[in-house]
């Protein structure tokens, strides 16, 4: 039990910051450009959608980690 024990203080540990890191890089690749000069999203919609996923599945991992034992 041991082994299972420190994978779990892992994923708790990862599980608490996913949504601020995936936020940080979601932001990162949203002010992405290509050398063309257009966005690697097409629209503001799909950016905001995206950002949404994000941050729910997020929420789910946490969830899933902190209060299910």
């Amino acid at each position: 039990m041991g082994f299972v024990n420190k994978i779990k203080k892992i994923d708790k540990i990862t599980s608490k910051y996913f949504v601020l890191f995936s936020i940080i890089v979601y932001t990162f690749l949203f002010g992405w450009h290509y050398s063309s000069g257009e966005s690697i999203f097409s629209s503001i919609i799909q950016d905001v959608c995206v950002l949404f996923i994000l941050v729910n599945q997020g929420v789910i991992i946490s969830y899933l980690t902190w209060y299910k034992d």
